[in-house]
């Protein structure tokens, strides 16, 4: 405080002082000062500094206005006695200390750090910005300029503060926000300001020539060398794409006030009072001052994720914006980038010279490296970004992945899924923190007492799959201990963190081990024998080095005998078990799909295809079933037996049959559909509650559309009806193309059949979607393009599936 008081002209002796000064200070959460006034103030000038909004900050508020009319003051808060004296009259003072009402506030901490004072005298209310370093000493020095600056427009809009410059550096700024109050609401009068100097500045610029662009490209590419540990490789790497991006991009600047926030103005009746005009500067993209509004305070204030935050951008800022640049040539969407870059590179510059991070530079980082993602987003690249974005959200976290191969991890393959070992606390911070993530459409977890599996659906339909670990198990035992295992994680090159060797070696042993299966032979190399026995465990797989199964019974044998599985440890642990094992019973249903389409259609492709992709992806068991659940065997294993019937149903063509009687077409139909009506409760039974996704390979629907392919010649009215008791399949898909291409694939029928058979289905998918719940889709593809077709039934499908 001494280097404050020096500054307004005070010196502090206690032999000498002529001044026993009582003040109380309210303190941040680290100990430090935040507010300082005097003992003889009548009024929480304090709360001149206090954004109040929300329900916590009106409480404080009330709270410290009740204090001060109970008067009781020295109850709440901590005093100090400061013994003062001063050479200087007291009307040449900045601020008379001993006699006047003033609150102050001591800044943000940081290498732009300065002091606030608000003080009342007869003349009115003011402001003393006061510098605390010669860096500081500049800024202030900018604030004069910027303030003069913005006063040169004329505004119409808004009002600029009159500002006195007084010795030591120390700026006195009128009082202009009494009748006014503070809002978080970018509203219509927020508008009309940032239309006003639009319309009064604006000029057209390119990217390549911009001051303000370049000078971002400059922050990136020290950033980049620095290297500071505390901003990810993945923020960076992002600022550099986007660089490329905005190269040779035109666009319309202004001058901008540079830190437009709620905290920065009053609303008054017809106009803003606009304070702190320090960082002002010509030549800014337009909006710059708008998205600052509504990104900052949705961070600061709100603590909004980005995802929340974009929702209030296109609410209340983009229809405005886009009417303000329209017939400019320009594109909305480049003006936010440009804000994006300029202001974060900016920031980055300021940070990585700053020793110590407060919390709101970490809130400003994760809300940052969203909106990059969100931005820098493609069709093709979502995943891979979400992939970055997770162990960038772990960076300051303990863990440990499993069995992460050293590669990028947006490299990794699309049915690879990513196993981390973690704590509970932070898995759950991890996946509402996912949740909240521009690029994911859904979250989906299958928990359980050690673990977490964590199905992430995103924006294009892309999935990635984690495995949350918070205890290392086998059925009722535990492995390993998992506080050890985080403690003892190393980097990889990519900085990603990964299980020590040795550790990963114990897990590698036991979790094959254990389940009696073969160590795949990309995993053999970390299995190789230590010189040093690390555990009793290392000991039983050194000795089975080279075997194709490390012994089961041996190892149960080592687990069982661990302290963590003995006891009241091990009696938690199997009760956790029996609730893990009942619990999966019940917590994920199957589904069953179908696939329809007349020969050649591409059925089979499309159904191996999407057999891979849940497997892989989804990791559900996959059962394909063709036309019928088949609890029945085909009608002609009767009298040939069963291999026979079914090769020779293979090698005849389809429509091949000669039945033309109605009681044998009678006859054939009730046996197969008394299979489909006893076997859907066999497939719901064996598959659906057991969570394995059936893929039927034609349906019932061949019986309405296409009987003759069976042998049965029935009125399809009678067809239909029978669907009617059937448990409706979860998704339905009828694939055609037009005939020439199906001819092209396989010629079974004539062009003809083809087209009646596909204008059929057509016809009765849309009459079914008409008629049915929407979980029961039927949805018909044109089967052109082999990968369009297969995102459309993911598309379809995933948010079920998963």
């Amino acid at each position: 405080m001494e280097n404050l008081l020096t500054k307004l002209n005070y010196k502090t002796d206690s032999k000498n002082g002529n001044m026993a000064l009582g003040v109380y200070i309210i303190k941040n959460p680290d100990g430090s000062p935040r507010w300082i006034f005097p003992a003889h103030a009548k009024k929480p000038l304090f709360l001149k500094f206090y954004h109040v909004e929300g329900l916590q900050a009106r409480i404080f508020a009330l709270l410290s206005k009740v204090i001060f009319l109970l008067g009781i003051q020295s109850v709440v808060y901590r005093k100090q006695i400061w013994d003062l004296h001063t050479e200087m009259p007291e009307q040449e003072l900045p601020v008379d200390l001993a006699n006047s009402q003033w609150a102050l506030f001591t800044g943000t901490k940081g290498p732009n750090n300065k002091m606030l004072l608000y003080g009342e005298k007869e003349s009115g209310s003011f402001f003393l910005k006061i510098p605390t370093t010669s860096q500081t000493s500049g800024i202030v020095e900018k604030e004069k300029e910027g303030s003069e600056k913005a006063a040169s427009i004329s505004p119409a809009s808004f009002t600029v503060p009159s500002v006195k410059t007084h010795k030591n550096g120390i700026l006195e700024i009128e009082d202009i926000g009494k009748q006014g109050k503070r809002s978080n609401e970018f509203s219509d009068k927020h508008k009309r300001v940032l239309t006003e100097t639009c319309l009064k500045t604006a000029q057209v610029e390119i990217t390549d020539k911009s001051p303000c662009f370049n000078e971002g490209a400059c922050h990136l590419a020290l950033a980049h060398l620095k290297s500071d540990p505390r901003i990810s490789k993945n923020l960076i790497d992002k600022l550099k794409k986007l660089e490329q991006q905005l190269r040779n991009v035109p666009f319309f600047s202004a001058f901008a006030h540079r830190d437009f926030t709620p905290w920065n103005m009053f609303v008054q009746q017809d106009h803003l009072a606009v304070y702190d005009w320090e960082m002002a500067k010509d030549a800014y993209p337009l909006g710059f001052d708008a998205f600052h509004f509504v990104i900052q305070k949705g961070i600061m204030i709100e603590r909004k994720s980005w995802k929340d935050i974009r929702k209030e951008l296109h609410r209340s800022v983009i229809p405005w914006f886009k009417t303000l640049i329209s017939g400019t040539g320009t594109e909305w969407e480049n003006y936010l980038k440009l804000y994006l870059f300029v202001n974060i590179t900016k920031y980055l510059d300021i940070y990585t010279r700053q020793e110590n991070w407060h919390d709101q530079i970490y809130w400003l980082m994760e809300t940052w490296n969203e909106a990059l993602s969100d931005i820098t987003a493609k069709p093709n690249n979502a995943r891979t970004l979400l992939i970055d974005d997770v162990f960038s959200m772990l960076r300051e976290r303990d863990y440990a992945t499993i069995k992460f191969p050293v590669i990028p991890p947006n490299s990794l393959s699309p049915y690879s899924d990513i196993d981390i070992c973690l704590s509970k606390n932070d898995s759950i911070q991890l996946v509402n923190r996912l949740k909240k993530h521009p690029l994911v459409q859904k979250v989906l977890q299958t928990k359980s007492s050690f673990m977490s599996q964590v199905q992430i659906i995103l924006i294009n339909n892309e999935i990635l799959n984690l495995d949350l670990i918070w205890q290392l198990k086998w059925k009722q035992m535990e492995m390993m201990n998992i506080e050890a295992v985080l403690e003892r994680a190393q980097p990889n090159a990519y900085g990603v963190k990964a299980m020590h060797p040795k550790d990963l070696k114990t897990y590698l042993g036991l979790f094959y081990g254990l389940n009696n299966a073969m160590v795949p032979q990309k995993y053999e190399h970390h299995l190789s024998r230590d010189t040093e026995q690390y555990s009793i465990v290392h000991s039983i797989i050194d000795s089975s080095y080279g075997q194709q199964i490390i012994p089961q019974k041996n190892l149960v044998k080592a687990v069982r005998k661990q302290a963590v599985n003995r006891g009241l440890s091990g009696i938690k642990n199997r009760a956790s078990y029996l609730f893990d094992t009942i619990y999966s019973l019940f917590n994920q249903r199957g589904m069953i799909i179908t696939f329809s389409g007349v020969d050649g259609a591409g059925k089979s492709t499309i159904i191996e295809r999407m057999r891979y992709e849940y497997e892989k992806k989804l990791r559900r068991r996959v059962v394909v079933l063709r036309h019928r659940p088949s609890i029945l065997p085909i009608l002609s294993a009767w009298t040939k037996g069963k291999a026979k019937a079914e090769q020779d149903s293979a090698n005849t063509l389809p429509r091949q049959g000669t039945n033309s009687s109605m009681l044998s077409s009678l006859l054939r139909f009730s046996y197969y559909y008394t299979d489909y009506l006893l076997g859907q409760f066999a497939i719901y039974i064996r598959y659906v509650l057991r969570g394995d996704i059936v893929l039927y390979d034609r349906y019932y629907f061949d019986f309405i559309n296409d009987s003759v392919r069976s042998n049965i010649r029935l009125p399809e009215r009678l067809l239909r009806t029978g669907y009617l008791f059937l448990i409706k399949p979860d998704f339905n898909f009828f694939l055609y193309a037009d005939a020439d291409t199906i001819l092209a694939r396989k010629q079974e029928l004539d062009k003809d059949t083809i087209k009646t058979l596909t204008k059929k289905y057509l016809d009765l998918f849309k009459t079914l979607a008409r008629t049915k719940k929407a979980s029961h889709r039927y949805v018909a593809i044109e089967n052109r393009v082999l990968e369009d077709t297969v995102s459309e039934i993911i598309r379809t499908t995933t948010g079920k599936a998963a």
